[in-house]
């Protein structure tokens, strides 16, 4: 008797399980949260961005007859700047391609005198295109960028009596630098970025107040500068 009533207590048991499951199998279970989707830096954009950008490039002037001995200086070449960009980025996974264009407006002014001769050079724009590349950590992401460089330099030489002469040159150079983009909102991004610029040597000679007045300027500098963008 004691094995039939543990026989059938078994049973039982069996079939309320059988029950339970059959009766769970009618309930809807809630569904999984959605995982958060991650930024895409895919798209255009546009934007602002100002800063400020320093260097110290030596110009050496003079003739070989003349009044004018060759001589050289050093001349600071800080300024501030501000401007605008554009550019669009494709990102594949983590990795970030773009390009970009910016022109700015620049406030230089440097002075050089000496052996009668006074001199000053301005820079008042300058712009760039350049490639970028970076690493995507969802809304922030790191690049590097390099690219062609564009300006125009203008000369005043003066001598004691006032006498001058003004030269203008148009340059391309080069530039490397790499920065930090955060995008803040889904269209709002703001960035921080170093870029050094090379013009290179640039040979000048004067023709009408000074003849046979030549001379170089070594033109690179360094800029540091903050942006923000709106991304489409």
């Amino acid at each position: 008797m004691s094995k039939l009533r543990f026989a059938l207590a078994g049973c039982a048991a069996l079939i309320a399980g059988t029950a339970a499951a059959a009766d769970l199998r009618g309930v809807a279970l809630p569904p999984a949260p959605e995982l958060p989707a991650f930024y895409s830096w895919t798209g255009a954009y546009v934007g602002v961005q100002g800063g400020y950008s320093w260097g110290s490039n030596r110009v050496r002037i003079g003739a070989p007859v003349g009044p004018f001995a060759p001589m050289s200086f050093r001349i600071d070449d800080d300024s501030a700047f501000g401007g605008a960009h554009a550019g669009f980025n494709y990102q594949f996974g983590s990795i970030v391609l773009g390009i970009e264009g910016d022109i700015e407006a620049v406030n230089s002014r440097s002075r050089f005198a000496g052996a009668g001769l006074n001199g000053r050079v301005s820079q008042d724009w300058q712009g760039a295109a350049r490639a970028r590349i970076g690493y995507a950590f969802d809304r922030l992401m790191v690049y590097a960028a390099g690219g062609a460089s564009f300006t125009e330099y203008e000369r005043r030489v003066f001598d004691a009596a006032g006498l001058g002469e003004r030269l203008t040159s148009t340059r391309t150079g080069w530039n490397i630098g790499a920065g930090v983009n955060f995008a803040f909102t889904d269209n709002l991004i703001l960035g921080a970025e170093y870029r050094y610029t090379d013009f290179g040597r640039n040979r000048f000679a004067t023709s009408g107040a000074f003849p046979g007045l030549s001379g170089n300027q070594d033109l690179s500098t360094h800029s540091a500068r903050a942006s923000i963008a709106y991304k489409f």
